[in-house]
C-alpha cells in the first residue's frame, strides 16, 4: 500500500505547473490519483436514477466524478436524487456490504495546496448509510499520511440517509508545516447500510486576490475575460472569434475530436469535458459550444474590469 504513495511524489512535482481548479476563491480537488478497484459511481452520469458502475482508472469519463465543484445537487436543496429537477449523479464511493468490498479508498489531489488556517480547512460533501464510517487522512507530499478525522453515518440523521448530502468539515489543527496536497478517504465499515458516496472535496475557506494574477488563479475572472488579464475588451473578442462555432461536446453532432490532444482520453459528456479540465477557453457558459450565447455574455461585461491594482476597476468579490 505504501509503495504507491512514492509514485505520487512524481505526480505532485509534475502537477505544480498545472492550473489549480479555483472558483470564486474556493480550491477544489483537481485529480483522482488513486482509488481501489471497487469504487463505484452511483449512476451512469445522466439524470434518471441509480445504477452502479465500477470506476475505470484508465478512462477519463469515470475519473472526474469527485473533482471540481459540487455537482450532485443542481437545485440547491442538498438532496442528490432529484433527477427530475436536474440533479446529476456525479458521485463516487462504495455501497455493498460484502466483505469483497472492504478496504476501499480514494485519494484526491489539490494542485494548489490547502493551507492550515484558523478553523476548518477542508470540506467533503457526501451522503452515506446509517452505519457508514470512513477515516480521512491528509498528506503534504503523497508519501506520509496523517489522520485528520472520521465521517460516520447515524440512524435517521444526516449523514446517514441515502441521497441527503452533508458537508463534513476538517481542521488540520497544526498537524502540518507545509500545505496539504493529498486527501485520502478509507472505508472502515463493510456491512449492509454502510455505503458512502462523495460529491466533492474543497477548501473550507475562500482566497481573495491581491493582484490580477491572483484574480485568475483564484477563479474571480469576469465572464468574458478569456485571456484573464482583468479586462474584457477586444483581445477577448479576438479569442472568442478564433474559436467561433467550435464544439467539443462528445454527444453533439458537430463534435470535433481534433480539439482534444488524445482521442483516447475524451470524457463521455460535456460536463465531463469541463471536469477533466478540457473545456474551450471561449466557451464562457461551459456548454461545449462557442456560439451566440457566449458572445452575449461577453457583451454584458464588455469594457468592464476587476484588476485590484487599478483604481478605475470594480471588484467582484
Amino acid at each position: 500500500m505504501k509503495n504507491k504513495y512514492y509514485i505520487l511524489l512524481a505526480i505532485l512535482a509534475f502537477s505544480q505547473a498545472v492550473q489549480a481548479r479555483y472558483i470564486e476563491g474556493i480550491n477544489w480537488a483537481d485529480e483522482v490519483v488513486s482509488h481501489t478497484d471497487k469504487i463505484q459511481s452511483w449512476a451512469d452520469g445522466y439524470c434518471g436514477g441509480p445504477g452502479a458502475h465500477f470506476m475505470d482508472p484508465n478512462t477519463p469519463a469515470t475519473t472526474w466524478w469527485v473533482l471540481g465543484p459540487s455537482d450532485a445537487d443542481g437545485n440547491g436543496d442538498m438532496y442528490a436524487h432529484d433527477f427530475a429537477l436536474g440533479d446529476r449523479d456525479y458521485v463516487a464511493g462504495w455501497r455493498t456490504g460484502s466483505l469483497l468490498h472492504a478496504n476501499q479508498e480514494i485519494i484526491v489531489q489539490f494542485h494548489a495546496g490547502i493551507k492550515d488556517i484558523e478553523g476548518a480547512d477542508l470540506v467533503i460533501r457526501l451522503f452515506c448509510g446509517p452505519i457508514a464510517k470512513a477515516s480521512v487522512w491528509a498528506s503534504t507530499d503523497g508519501n506520509d499520511f496523517t489522520q485528520i478525522g472520521t465521517i460516520e453515518g447515524h440512524l435517521n440523521q444526516i449523514p446517514g440517509i441515502g441521497g441527503e448530502l452533508y458537508d463534513a468539515y476538517f481542521d488540520f489543527d497544526g498537524l502540518f508545516t507545509a500545505d496539504v496536497h493529498f486527501i485520502r478517504v478509507f472505508r472502515e465499515v463493510t456491512e449492509p447500510q454502510s455505503g458512502m458516496f462523495f460529491d466533492s472535496f474543497s477548501t473550507a475557506y475562500i482566497d481573495l486576490p491581491g493582484d490580477c494574477n491572483e484574480v485568475g488563479l483564484f477563479g474571480w475572472s469576469l465572464a468574458g475575460d478569456i485571456n484573464k488579464d482583468c479586462y474584457v475588451n477586444l483581445k477577448d473578442f479576438a479569442m472568442l472569434a478564433n474559436q467561433w462555432q467550435k464544439c467539443n461536446d462528445p454527444n453533439d453532432p458537430d463534435f470535433d475530436a481534433s480539439l482534444f490532444d488524445d482521442p483516447n482520453s475524451i470524457p463521455s459528456t460535456c460536463h465531463g469535458v469541463w471536469q477533466a479540465g478540457m473545456g474551450l477557453a471561449a466557451d464562457i457558459n461551459q456548454d461545449c459550444k462557442v456560439d451566440i450565447l457566449d458572445l452575449a455574455t461577453m457583451i454584458e461585461n464588455y469594457l468592464c474590469c476587476n484588476n485590484p491594482e487599478d483604481l478605475n476597476c470594480i471588484v467582484n468579490w
